[in-house]
């Protein structure tokens, strides 16, 4: 890897260390996203409303996989970021070796259980008969996408761990292209409907996983990969499993909870859940900036506490809150003037627009107290603590979510009950994780304030 595309996290200006690592990841996060967007505005755009309705009666299904992957990631770039800081090049050999092997592992297990059980999956979100033949292709062919997801994903970490956030960006871009140009071939050419745009995502993936796992058999000679003695250390296994099982506990509950608010939106008209479907994934793009910037978090805090830098941790900290918080609430405004025409984006059906918009304007603003969640819990992942987060977005992101909505679709459907359970679950966990780092023992002991 490339000295020039490193960054050193525990040297130098840390706001321009920040800004340095962030740029390249939150671009990479913009292209991740445009993977789901393309399938979504191809369909929309060159197929029907019905077949958008479809793609998107599966998205909380096709995150279960999703969610968990970045659990186990995270979990890979924390360890290597420790051992990296504290200069164990062994033992960041070892780490990575152990990590490619358990992506292929997990991933085909995964890949597995959904070709499996998607009739199931499909029956418990309530996917309606006239978009169910739609969604079960959809679905049964973006499962092969599972092995690269996962191995892209850590090793995007791992690259991530070591200053170098401009290599996933560089990748993803291409793939991104190559999903884009695949997708209208597959649609508009070959007229293979919904199961063109899942195919076209799977293949643009492999390229990435491609380019990525080069770039790992070329690291320095001393933690360089070496496929002919690559092997699985169970140390490592248990280690990544106590840091990474939390976080993807926590984030396929997340993808539970979707899943079952999800059945409910699935009762409405198909044009209420292509619309909800559509402003579920605008909301995604508010998100990229926290999400981004709790990935630099994760990385500065594994980094510097291996360094021992325990004041650069806590002012580090506090400029990734203050900087995350700033472009969520910038981006957050714009989406809410300029709704309609993100969700037009999509599908020019006016029902479609207005369902989509109304989801927007009632939760864009949420993701500021989700900014501080996102930002809060990544420092403590990088510190080594995953239970805390854990329990507070299952707290607040499942079951407060889970029980707003049961509670509130008791008596009769009201789709203002749909808006307001992201707005309760995301300020709530806000909340409480702002409290927990700011109030709890473990934070101060762990030198992170």
């Amino acid at each position: 890897m490339a000295r020039d595309n490193k960054i050193n996290l525990t040297e130098g200006v840390i706001w321009k260390q920040l800004l340095l690592f962030v740029w390249p990841i939150m671009v990479a996060n913009v292209f991740q996203q445009l993977y789901n967007v393309t399938n979504s505005m191809i369909v929309g755009n060159f197929i029907d409303t019905k077949a958008l309705s479809a793609v998107s009666a599966t998205n909380s299904i096709t995150q279960l996989a999703q969610f968990f992957f970045h659990g186990v990631a995270t979990a890979a770039g924390i360890l290597v970021s420790h051992y990296y800081g504290a200069g164990k090049k062994d033992k960041v050999k070892s780490t990575i070796e152990t990590a490619l092997l358990t992506s292929l592992i997990v991933g085909a297990a995964f890949t597995i259980f959904g070709e499996l059980f998607t009739p199931l999956l499909l029956k418990i979100s309530n996917v309606s008969p006239d978009i169910y033949r739609d969604a079960e292709a959809y679905l049964r062919v973006l499962v092969l996408e599972n092995v690269p997801v996962l191995l892209y994903n850590v090793s995007f970490f791992i690259m991530r761990s070591f200053g170098d956030s401009k290599h996933p960006l560089y990748y993803l871009v291409f793939s991104c292209l190559v999903n884009i140009i695949l997708g209208v071939i597959f649609v508009r050419v070959f007229h293979m409907g919904v199961i063109g745009t899942a195919l076209a995502t799977v293949l643009s993936q492999l390229i990435v996983d491609y380019f990525a796992l080069a770039l790992l058999f070329k690291l320095d000679s001393d933690i360089r990969i070496d496929l002919r003695h690559i092997q699985l250390d169970t140390h490592t296994v248990i280690r990544m499993a106590q840091l990474g099982v939390p976080a993807s506990v926590q984030n396929m509950l997340l993808a539970i909870s979707n899943m079952v608010v999800q059945s409910y939106v699935n009762l409405f008209p198909y044009v209420a859940i292509a619309g909800i479907g559509v402003a579920n994934k605008v909301s995604f793009w508010v998100q990229i900036p926290m999400q981004s910037i709790s990935t630099i978090g994760t990385n500065f805090v594994g980094q510097n506490l291996g360094a021992g830098k325990y004041d650069r941790v806590k002012n580090g900290i506090k400029l990734c809150n203050l900087i995350a918080t700033i472009i969520t609430v910038i981006t957050s405004l714009l989406v809410f003037i300029f709704a309609e025409f993100f969700i037009g984006l999509f599908d020019r059906n006016p029902e479609v627009i207005r369902y989509g918009a109304a989801m927007t304007r009632w939760t864009v603003f949420s993701f500021i107290p989700l900014t501080w969640s996102h930002i809060y819990n990544g420092c403590c992942r990088g510190a080594g603590n995953v239970k805390i987060p854990m329990i507070i977005a299952v707290m607040t992101q499942c079951v407060a979510k889970y029980v707003f909505v049961k509670v509130g679709m008791a008596n009769s459907l009201n789709i203002n009950i749909i808006y307001l359970s992201s707005t309760v679950a995301f300020t709530l966990a806000g909340i409480f994780a702002t409290l927990y780092f700011h109030l709890s023992s473990w934070t101060r002991e762990a030198h992170l304030r």
